[in-house]
């Protein structure tokens, strides 16, 4: 056979410790060259091998030199808060603007204490950082006057004392240091929200440029302070009594629908195509057109078969060892597409802009033989956006019905790549609150574990103490006829039931109100106290329970800018809780002691 090899390379196995084996080349020639440059006799008899079995009428035969791809992004213009409905309205997504701070801020101000809904009041460790950020840009400027005015007019609020007249204990500790040292921001921008006050002009000092220095530090100090801290924030999208984010964001062609975020991070994965919804009008954006020319990089993956003649396999796949079953087919198929055909994939890079959809529209490249090619030749009946009618990856889906055929499923034409956070910091949870299931009792209980403090800093919750059982008094009778009643046994005052009803959604639970002693007993945080929160559906808490934690986070946009915001993780309690709740129970004096 002429396509032998000219020189043979033998090896041997050389022992060199009882457990390590060596393999060397032991040409028999003396010179190793010879056999690995691996040369045939006759070349163009492979050739003509190759031109028998038509190898050179493959439509494969060429490697492209030059890919031209063309697509078009569609860009996010507009975001929806919560479900769908009347009082709802689309609201604008400024470019660069990032989808989890937006998605997981609370309703109103986004500060620790108070209730939903209307603004609550921001924290007292929170509005003295921004007082302080104001008075040390104005300290490096040199304006000493104007701090010192600030303290006169605009003083931090003292800490209303708590039933026992002494300060909250959370706020303790500082409340000393701030004052008189700390400004008020909230009375700062409440006195610069028309004409400048008279007290802060009077209290300018210097040069003209000195003046507008100091100016325009507290116009960019008051712009910070509304847009980070001072900041009314849209409806929320958290939903009480599912425990979860709903929203949905639009482009300028299409809507897409988050109906089950469960926090964190914000994927593609977590939108379907909502096609029966108009996204709102998008005055002057248009979809933005790129043409890339690229170089196709081949595909690797862990264990692909080497291209090279003389380099080693990996050793740490081995498909060829994979085992399958007889009724594991697909394993078997994908064993053998990544033998046979593993370097026949090339990978052309198309970087997508965030926050937007992504269509190719055109793929077209130049072999090595300078035929020009399309990616679509073959299937000419594809859809606009798609190139193959069964490959589905990265692919947002849409819900439709079309007639007695039942739901199917389609596919949104492109890529869309959310505006989403790359990292964030997260600190400590400032509220943990566990919703748990008591099969005794047959209730379903909040305990709230953590609540945010006066200052802003998370604090544990100490239960009040059990009140003393009345003694009883046997009197003359004797002891086994006499028997003390209790309404009920006592439960802590930071656990709240949750009672079960029937409405036209099924099984519901609705937080009941607590009396002790005469006195209603309130949540100590801001998530039991929301309205939204008094009715829970009974799926969302199973038997291992549900914690819900608020959490502080930071992230940066893509500008640099930095944005932080509250939002609230759900994760799985602990399993069921014992809370000892019993009705009309009787018990027996305590003998007396001997």
């Amino acid at each position: 056979m002429a396509g032998i090899f000219r020189a043979q390379a033998f090896s041997k196995l050389t022992f060199i410790r009882p457990y390590e084996t060596r393999i060397e080349p032991n040409p028999v020639s003396g010179d190793p060259l010879v056999g690995l440059m691996a040369e045939v006799w006759d070349p163009l008899w492979m050739l003509g091998r190759q031109w028998q079995v038509g190898e050179f009428a493959g439509e494969d035969t060429g490697t492209p030199i030059r890919v031209d791809v063309h697509a078009e992004f569609d860009p996010l213009v507009a975001w929806h808060p919560g479900p769908f409905g009347p009082d709802r309205d689309w609201l604008p997504l400024a470019p660069g603007e990032l989808l989890e701070p937006l998605v997981e801020r609370e309703a109103g101000r986004d500060a620790e204490g108070g209730a939903g809904g209307a603004a609550p009041a921001a924290s007292a460790r929170l509005a003295a950082s921004a007082g302080a950020a104001l008075q040390q840009t104005l300290l490096e400027l040199g304006e000493r006057t104007l701090v010192a005015a600030l303290l006169e007019h605009c003083p931090a609020p003292t800490p209303e004392p708590g039933p026992d007249g002494k300060p909250p204990s959370g706020w303790a500790a500082v409340q000393g240091v701030l004052a008189g040292r700390a400004v008020d921001p909230f009375e700062v921008a409440r006195q610069f929200a028309g004409e400048r006050p008279d007290w802060f002009t009077a209290a300018l000092r210097g040069s003209l440029e000195r003046r507008r220095r100091a100016e325009g530090a507290v116009d960019d100090w008051l712009v910070w302070f509304d847009a980070e801290v001072d900041r009314e924030v849209a409806p929320s999208s958290w939903l009480g009594d599912r425990l979860e984010y709903e929203f949905a964001v639009a482009t300028t062609s299409a809507v897409l629908h988050a109906p089950q975020h469960g926090a964190g991070e914000i994927g593609w994965a977590t939108f379907d195509s909502d096609p029966s919804r108009t996204p709102p009008p998008a005055d002057g954006v248009e979809p933005e057109q790129i043409d890339r020319a690229l170089l196709a990089s081949q595909l690797s993956f862990p264990g692909m078969p080497v291209s090279r003649f003389w380099e080693f396999e990996d050793a740490d796949i081995d498909l060829g060892a994979a085992f399958a079953d007889p009724h594991e087919l697909a394993r078997l198929a994908v064993v053998e597409a990544a033998i046979m055909a593993g370097d026949d994939w090339l990978v052309v890079p198309v970087d997508s802009p965030p926050g937007g959809v992504l269509r190719v529209t055109s793929v077209q490249w130049r072999d090595t033989f300078g035929a020009r090619w399309h990616a679509d030749e073959k299937a000419p009946a594809v859809p606009a956006g798609r190139f193959t009618p069964t490959w589905r990856m990265y692919s947002t889906s849409e819900r439709a019905w079309e007639g007695a055929t039942g739901e199917v499923r389609r596919d949104l034409a492109g890529l869309f790549v959310p505006p989403a956070i790359a990292a964030r910091l997260e600190g400590a949870a400032i509220e943990d609150v566990r919703f748990v299931r008591d099969e005794t009792a047959n209730l379903v209980w909040a305990i709230e574990q953590t609540v945010p403090a006066d200052s802003g800093d998370p604090r544990i919750v100490a239960a009040l103490p059990a009140p003393p059982v009345p003694a009883i008094d046997p009197g003359t009778q004797p002891a086994d006829q006499v028997l003390g009643y209790e309404l009920m046994t006592y439960v802590p005052t930071n656990w709240f039931p949750y009672l079960a009803r029937i409405s036209d959604r099924g099984v519901t639970l609705e937080r009941a109100d607590v009396d002790r002693g005469g006195k209603g007993v309130e949540p100590a945080g801001r998530l039991l106290d929301e309205e939204e929160q008094r009715r829970l559906l009974a799926a969302e808490v199973p038997r291992q329970g549900v914690r819900v934690q608020r959490v502080p986070q930071a992230a940066r946009r893509a500008d640099g800018s930095w944005v932080l915001w509250t939002g609230r993780r759900v994760r799985p309690a602990a399993g069921e809780a014992e809370s000892g709740l019993e009705f009309d129970r009787t018990r027996r004096p305590s003998p007396p002691p001997r």
